[in-house]
């Protein structure tokens, strides 16, 4: 008889101890959930110390599954199905790191060991304040700990082996996300989620233990701002990881997962505002727990909106239906739970709200959380509108970048004049001597500081569409206006801070400044956050001024003009490493005949696994504007490129307006410790700005290493530029191919050379932005935004389309418009177009927004008039006693009063 060979299955040591390691974390964890609700229950301070001690092991053993996982990666254990997915041998060190959270059941696993990270840390800081009620704390964190390990060893284990023969190399990481800023951002972005968990469980701790008094919400506002800041630069990270890996020329896209972090941010927001009117005032305490427990829920739900696939998306892990399932039933969980317990608390949580004055810093901080949560619900309803519109009407409508922006830019701006006001209004009320003394200066040097803009660069006074297209307003002019504002506010209170201390303990003025600041660093931490949100807008003001142009450029040939820019081809640099070939561009940027810059974009083509490309971009930053080129494809044969340039201005302000916030939020978490050792040394101001300022210029002036820098062929210098010329009209395109998944760059046509800043008419860029790319790779992006090749196409066959028509005026305009639409639905369906097309259907939908947003403000006038009558009825009753007793002591000098009243306000400011 012959002898078989035996089946052999793959086994590995690391997964078997690795899966070990997870059922005993699940174990322990499960030990913490029942020690911590007995010991709260019986009043057993040793099951409530016992579960803390389990927490505390939780956190031990994710420690040594997180090791085991990135050891697997480093090893090149391949018989882990995961390690086989998302790495390969050639992947430089920091990647393979990378890759414990670059997949769907590594990111969950990471989830659970950076909450126990978190836990650990909020448990062993509060074990001895809380005491009534830590063990309902370590409960809730180990209820939202046993769902994740129920999915780890139940449905996505990462530790999982193959059935047959291990592969001998990985499919290694998905190129896109090979990029240093994904080493940070996917990590800053959890921290942000998971965090939320901490102030969740404090807050269902005081419902389920009856403490409802201040003291746990005094704990919770520190956890509550950590998270929110890692929030900030995880989005952060993302949109400079998008500006630069991307090659679309943008930082934001309204795309499902960078709203599923917007969302949470949003919420705690509103809470960090409104919780300073219940510590000052004993107001909005069922909303502050509403707004706490909103939180936590948005990243529970930002979480299953990436990993089910109810949503499209560049970012998404994939459809799992069963996945999807099991985080529904979660959430509704969540909301069964925390929404009773709030209900069962409702008398407790009662307080006598009394608002003395509509023109008070209570009123406007009521406004804002108003308008943050108006923003955080349009966000929420037009990302799950495409997934809603599918399962009602059958057919898919996607919601693209236009439409938010048609909604955000007035909601932005309004926000951004609240944060404005709020710092000039008084707490109670503020007298109408006060609002002159406050607004004028401010008001003055705005006005001053635009006019001047707008007359040194004529180009801010341009208008664009607001809220519809037959409205046009110089949109740009007023957020710079607002932004002006903003950071006037904001220095005046600074100024008379600093004013009064130095009139208080004597010395300079920098000193005065810097003893302000960390002496009240809650105030003028937030002022500060201030200022980074205004640089933010100041940036964002920018898009509006962007120009972009498609250029075929041949090596050695003629240059292209761009806004007083020539760009020219010199030379194609090809490079081979051992994971990749780098087709390398070599472009000179002149400015008539003197160099302006040097830039090296690339396409880099993996040889391992699935065998990607990906576009990577050359950048030239300054403080006005971004110089952004892209290598779309290269044509050996006729030695022709096609390019995409873009001139972004003003981005860097985004990047180095988050420096400051980062900066502000350091000065308000600054722990006590710190703050005295800064004062007995004397930092200067100075140094404090720099560190700031650096953590904006360390993302600010951050390179495309691989493609800004020449590759490792010397290029020769640059020969002088010839005059440049005017690109040839389109040329009628051969119809376009079908969309398909992983489309390959369209073949260059050199006569199409598209110019979407100077030569392409109005209604073309309008279509540009209203329709989507289908090519499969960009999910969501416009065809103004996309650079594949079936989106080049797309635009191609617009433009010849449009020049065989009158344009002449804009209702002819209008119906060429309206013919590409309609050509275009017949082609593709609804689902090509960004902005939802007029149907009963999308517009008895879009009422849900109008309708929610009109009864909440109407909501929050309502209540707030109650709250104003009630007040002043109080205030009356107290200034009748006042009165009386002042008869009875005889006359009042009102210029002592005046004086008095002067001084509580310069008292109360540095407060």
């Amino acid at each position: 008889m012959l002898a078989l060979a035996p089946y052999e299955i793959p086994t590995s040591p690391v997964a078997m101890l690795g899966t070990l390691t997870l059922a005993a974390a699940a174990l322990v964890n499960a030990y913490a959930l029942v020690t911590g609700i007995a010991g709260q229950r019986r009043g057993r301070p040793d099951l409530i110390r016992s579960s803390l001690h389990a927490a505390w092991a939780f956190t031990a053993l994710m420690f040594v599954a997180s090791g085991l996982i990135v050891y697997a990666f480093l090893a090149h254990d391949y018989s882990i199905r995961y390690v086989a997915h998302y790495s390969d041998s050639s992947m430089p060190f920091f990647y393979k790191i990378t890759a414990y959270w670059g997949g769907l059941d590594g990111s969950l696993m990471f989830w659970v060991w950076v909450l126990s990270i978190f836990s650990a840390c909020a448990l062993y800081v509060n074990r001895e304040r809380h005491k009534d009620l830590i063990g309902w704390v370590v409960a809730t964190i180990a209820a939202v700990n046993a769902f994740f390990l129920f999915l780890l060893l139940f449905h996505k284990n990462p530790f999982q082996t193959f059935l047959t023969h291990a592969p001998l190399e990985g499919e290694g990481l998905n190129p896109l996300l090979q990029n240093y800023w994904m080493v940070i951002h996917p990590p800053s972005l959890y921290l942000g989620f998971v965090g939320m968990t901490i102030p969740f469980a404090f807050c269902i701790a005081a419902l389920a233990s009856g403490r409802l008094d201040d003291a746990w919400l005094r704990s919770v506002r520190i956890w509550v701002l950590i998270p929110w800041f890692f929030l900030a630069l995880g989005l952060t990270l993302g949109g400079i990881w998008a500006y630069e890996e991307l090659g679309w020329g943008g930082y934001w896209a309204w795309d499902p997962v960078e709203n599923a972090g917007l969302l949470p941010f949003l919420t705690g927001t509103a809470f960090l505002h409104s919780v300073m009117i219940q510590e000052r005032k004993g107001m909005l305490k069922i909303w502050n727990v509403v707004l706490v427990i909103a939180t936590f829920f948005l990243t529970i739900f930002g979480t299953f909106m990436t990993r089910s696939g109810v949503v499209q998306s560049v970012h998404a892990f994939g459809e799992d239906n069963q996945l999807a399932l099991l985080f529904i039933l979660f959430m509704a969980a969540i909301l069964v739970i925390s929404v009773g317990l709030l209900l069962y608390r409702l008398p407790q949580l009662r307080s006598s709200n009394v608002l003395e004055s509509f023109v008070s810093r209570e009123f406007a901080f009521l406004l804002n959380n108003w308008v943050l949560l108006a923003a955080a619900f349009f966000v929420l309803f037009a990302t799950m509108f495409p997934t809603l519109s599918e399962s009602i009407m059958g057919t898919r409508i996607t919601v693209g970048p236009p439409f938010f922006n048609k909604w955000m830019i007035p909601i932005g701006l309004t926000l951004l004049l609240l944060a404005a006001i709020g710092p000039l209004l008084a707490w109670r009320v503020t007298t109408r001597r006060r609002l002159v003394d406050q607004f004028m200066l401010p008001i003055a040097v705005t006005t001053l500081a635009t006019g001047l803009l707008a007359t040194i660069w004529p180009r801010a006074r341009a208008t664009s569409a607001f809220m519809s297209d037959s409205v046009q307003l110089p949109v740009a002019l007023l957020c710079f206006w607002l932004v002006f504002f903003s950071l006037a506010t904001v220095g005046q209170e600074m100024f008379r801070g600093a004013r009064i201390r130095r009139k208080q303990t004597g010395g300079d003025f920098v000193t005065a400044l810097v003893g302000v600041v960390l002496t009240k660093r809650r105030k003028y931490g937030g002022y500060i956050v201030h200022i980074g949100i205004a640089l933010m807008f100041f940036g964002f003001a920018g898009k509006r001024f962007s120009q972009e142009r498609d250029m075929a450029l041949e090596v050695g040939g003629k240059p292209y003009a761009l806004g007083g820019l020539s760009f020219r081809f010199e030379e194609f640099l090809p490079n081979d490493t051992i994971h990749r070939r780098e087709e390398n561009a070599r472009v000179s940027v002149m400015k008539g005949t003197e160099l302006v810059t040097t830039l090296y974009p690339a396409i880099y083509r993996y040889r391992a696994g699935k065998q990607e490309r990906t576009t990577e971009v050359a950048i030239e930053r300054n403080v006005e504007q971004d110089i952004y080129v892209v290598l779309n494809a290269y044509d050996p044969e006729s030695k022709v490129g096609s390019f995409k340039v873009f001139l972004n201005p003003l981005v860097n302000w985004v990047w180095l307006g988050f420096g400051f916030l980062a900066f502000g939020t350091a000065i308000c978490v600054l722990p006590e410790r710190v703050l005295a050792l800064m004062l007995r040394s004397r930092v200067p101001v100075a140094v404090m700005l720099v560190v700031g300022m650096s953590l904006g210029g360390a993302l600010g002036g951050a390179r495309v290493a691989s493609a800004q820098q020449a590759p490792a062929v010397v290029p020769a210098a640059p020969t002088a530029p010839t005059a440049p010329t005017v690109p040839t009209a389109p040329t009628a395109p051969t119809a376009p191919t079908a969309p398909t998944d992983n489309a390959a760059p369209a073949p260059l046509d050199h006569s199409h050379a598209a110019d979407v800043e100077a030569d392409t008419p109005q209604v073309a860029r309008k279509l540009f932005e209203d329709l989507v790319c289908l090519c499969g790779d960009c999910k969501r992006l416009t065809l103004a935004a996309c650079g594949c090749g079936w989106a080049d196409r797309e635009r191609k066959q617009i433009l010849a389309g449009l020049a065989k028509q009158d344009l002449s005026t804009g209702a002819k305009e209008g119906v060429a418009y309206r013919l590409v639409m309609a050509e275009y639905r017949a082609r593709f369906g609804p689902v090509v177009f960004t902005v939802p097309e007029d149907s009963p259907f999308n517009r008895l939908a879009w009422l849900v927004p109008y309708i929610v947003f009109g009864g909440a403000l109407l909501l929050v006038v309502l209540l707030a008039r109650s709250w104003v009558r009630r007040g002043r009825a109080a205030t009356a009753g107290a200034a009748g006693a006042a009165q009386s007793a002042s008869a009875a002591d005889g006359p009042v000098d009102k210029r002592d009063g005046e004086y008095d009243e002067r001084l509580d306000d310069e008292l109360r400011d540095t407060d």
